[in-house]
């Protein structure tokens, strides 16, 4: 069988959707008709979002990258479940790669074929197209220019090196993409890889677009795309390329706005993690039926039944980054009973960010696969907060980078005090330390040390007889800023479908 490119065969994949969120067959053979009219697009809009569910609350996403850094380790008798990650000897052939992978390809399709239909569609019945119908296709159109500029950052944060302007240019240094939907089984047709420059233009091309069209402004925990969730994809994205002052004024523009608010105890902070709550999440995506469950993110991190242990638990070094007086720590931690099956015991903290028993689970009536499963929250304000003082930081103001800062940690931490930064670089390793607290299982820490070209060092075990084989390639496991597997390879059956996509340094195919 000739194979095909992801790229191809996310194509493939895309096709007309039930307006039903209980069927949204993921991998359906495209429907051979065209978009004809507006309950069309937003029938289609429904793949997209179900795209994007399956691309957030996933452990590829968002457990592999934290467990291949310094927060975590392998308790002994663990699964082996992300091992490879946690050992960095991941490969290309690794499957939660191709996951990732493909699945932002499946979202750049998708778009594309909605964008398509709408190039295509005839609208000149003002009957089927009224005034309202016109509008709503609009909607649609924005919300695939999003879900194609997240996909592309999410590509280029995971599968090429931190974007600099010494490597901007790069031949093959970014994503490979199309914006054209063009099924073909012709590798010549395929797409090489872009330079890093060329797909950070591509994405701010796209939250432009996106921008024109998307124009409500945003309330808690909105299940569509808003104003304000495009500007938070804009902050971040623009992070990402250290362009400063666009984050600053994106992420303080939504801040200022007020529609979103922080936690004002830690039970409003628990209701944010463990009932879907609160006041905080830009984006947040439903789960309205069984069919729709994500993975349940919390599983690797807390005993799934009596007597087992967890595969993973947070190092002492990340338990000490938390006062006493910091309302996240009795959200996010909780004390475990461990025995190893070598002898080993002792009472440590467990990683609760994403709880067993959560709404989803209660609502399900007690479904065994909704454990540990709450909606995909794509933005939060808190991380806003936290990339308007970093970026103005980095420009040089440290006056608005401490005002963001110190409103952050005043909000978590009780009885918290204003702090003054003399230099860049007090604030900057204040603001490390607080972007590990707030983020944390969140499917960052990755992209902040790869963008601040710090290396890692594992950190200290709560208890090292309770992790598995201590020694330097896991417990006191070291890399360098430059290692190349902080980028993660391009998936095999890609590189070998596709010769005109490069692999990159550190990988063989």
């Amino acid at each position: 069988m000739k194979k095909l490119s992801i790229i191809l065969m996310s194509v493939l994949a895309v096709g007309f959707v039930s307006c039903d969120m209980d069927k949204e067959p993921y991998n359906a053979i495209p429907d051979t008709e065209a978009l004809a009219s507006p309950t069309d697009f937003e029938n289609a809009r429904v793949g997209l979002y179900s795209a994007l569910r399956s691309s957030v609350a996933n452990e590829a996403f968002w457990i592999s990258t934290d467990i291949q850094c310094d927060q975590f380790h392998a308790v002994d008798g663990f699964s082996n479940n992300l091992g490879d990650q946690y050992r960095w000897t991941h490969t290309a052939s690794t499957s939660r790669v191709a996951t990732v992978y493909g699945n932002y390809q499946a979202i750049i399709s998708r778009a594309n074929f909605i964008l398509d239909g709408y190039e295509k569609v005839d609208m000149s019945n003002e009957l089927i197209f009224t005034a309202a119908g016109k509008a709503s296709i609009e909607k649609v159109v924005g919300e695939c220019y999003f879900m194609r500029a997240y996909s592309l950052l999410g590509l280029a944060q995971y599968f090429c090196a931190d974007y600099e302007e010494s490597n901007a240019d790069a031949a093959d240094s970014g994503v490979s993409f199309s914006t054209v939907y063009n099924p073909s089984s012709d590798p010549g047709t395929y797409p090489g890889r872009s330079t890093l420059r060329e797909t950070f233009k591509q994405i701010y091309a796209d939250i432009d677009e996106a921008a024109k069209r998307i124009t409500n402004d945003g309330t808690p925990s909105d299940i569509y795309v808003s104003a304000d969730a495009v500007l938070a994809l804009k902050a971040r994205a623009a992070l990402a390329c250290d362009d400063y002052a666009t984050a600053a004024a994106a992420a303080a523009k939504i801040i200022e706005g007020g529609s979103f608010e922080l936690a004002a105890d830690e039970d409003e902070l628990a209701d944010l993690w463990q009932q879907d709550g609160g006041s905080e999440t830009i984006l947040q995506l439903a789960v309205a039926s069984r069919d729709e469950l994500p993975g349940g993110l919390g599983a690797r991190f807390q005993p799934y039944q009596e007597g087992s242990v967890p595969d993973y638990l947070p190092t002492q070094t990340l338990i000490d980054l938390y006062s006493e007086d910091d309302m996240r720590f009795p959200v996010y931690f909780n004390v475990l009973s461990i025995v190893t099956n070598k002898g080993g015991s002792g009472d440590v903290y467990g990683f609760n960010k994403y709880i067993d028993h959560t709404r989803l689970y209660e609502e399900f009536s007690k479904y065994e696969y909704a454990r540990f499963v709450i909606e995909p929250k794509v933005f939060r304000i808190a991380e806003m907060y936290l990339i308007a003082a970093e970026a103005y930081a980095q420009a040089g103001d440290l006056t608005k980078a401490a005002k963001y800062l110190n409103a952050l940690e005043a909000a978590r931490i009780d009885g918290y005090t204003d702090q003054s930064f003399a230099t860049k670089d007090a604030l900057m390793m204040e603001l490390r330390n607080e972007r590990q607290r707030e983020m944390v299982g969140e499917g960052q820490r990755i992209f902040d040390l790869k963008r601040w070209h710090m290396g890692m060092q594992r950190g200290v075990p709560q208890q090292e007889d309770l992790c598995l084989l201590p020694g330097t390639a896991t417990t006191a496991l070291t890399k360098s800023a430059n290692d190349p597997k902080w980028v993660w390879p391009i998936p095999k059956h890609e590189t070998d479908a596709n010769p005109k996509v490069k692999q990159n340094p550190g990988y063989t195919n």
